[in-house]
């Protein structure tokens, strides 16, 4: 369920051992997958929007980025996570037509063993969390040059995100206008979306990403996206001079 960041595990009968060649067949589904959905996302709009957002001058320098909440991507909404990679990828394939050494990073606490050997096998590197409710390893690493990827967090992901990441500076998640309409009026879900947007998002340049026709589907339950950038901070040089 978008914004959920409760802990997912694919159930497994107890006593029966994982074997090496169910994990090989598992990790060539999800390879497959990504290639399905990497050949849908660069003909759809949202592709378009979002190379168009990442080639403006005035957004921040990106040494690494940061991907938080993907979930394990052997859940029950597989399709919509195997499409948020994918936008991931993407991404960092265009960053690094500007900044070759890029590195990018995921952590989730539901990561599978068959996650991790897939995301390791693109050129992901695994950070570790005790639980949920602590940023863990991604903390040391996001930074001022940190570009966050993390859209359906829930608000307490949010909060944690936040609150604990004060170098923060660029982030692509969900749109916060829209998000606070989630909930209805009155109702502690509005106000705490309201909470965030006033005491941390609105402080950032809000870029919409339009709602990705032709990419996600009804069952992947999509949910408005933004680019956040600090007002504060600009391209460097260098990266000026690649882009005119």
């Amino acid at each position: 369920m978008p914004h959920s960041i409760k802990a997912e595990q694919s159930p497994r009968p107890i006593g029966i051992p994982k074997t090496k060649s169910s994990s090989s067949r598992e990790l060539r589904k999800l390879h497959l997958l990504h290639n399905e959905a990497r050949n849908q996302y660069i003909q759809s709009n949202l592709y378009l929007t979002v190379t168009r957002l990442l080639e403006t001058k005035n957004r921040p320098a990106v040494s690494r980025i940061v991907s938080l909440g993907l979930g394990s991507l052997k859940s029950t909404d597989q399709t919509r996570r195997i499409k948020q990679l994918t936008i991931l990828l993407a991404i960092a394939e265009q960053l690094r037509q500007y900044e070759t050494k890029i590195e990018l990073y995921a952590q989730d606490p539901s990561f599978s063993g068959t996650d991790k050997e897939f995301l390791q096998s693109l050129g992901v590197h695994i950070l570790s969390t005790p639980s949920p409710t602590e940023l863990g390893e991604a903390a040391q690493y996001i930074d001022d040059s940190t570009l966050v990827y993390c859209p359906f967090l829930t608000l307490e992901a949010y909060q944690l995100l936040f609150s604990s990441a004060e170098s923060l500076n660029f982030f692509i998640g969900d749109d916060f206008d829209a998000l606070r309409t989630k909930w209805p009026k009155h109702s502690m879900g509005r106000d705490e979306a309201e909470s965030l947007l006033r005491k941390y998002v609105q402080g950032f340049r809000k870029r919409a990403i339009s709602s990705g026709d032709g990419f996600w589907d009804a069952e992947d339950k999509p949910f408005p996206m933004a680019m956040y950038s600090s007002a504060s901070h600009r391209y460097q040089s260098k990266q000026v001079e690649v882009i005119l």
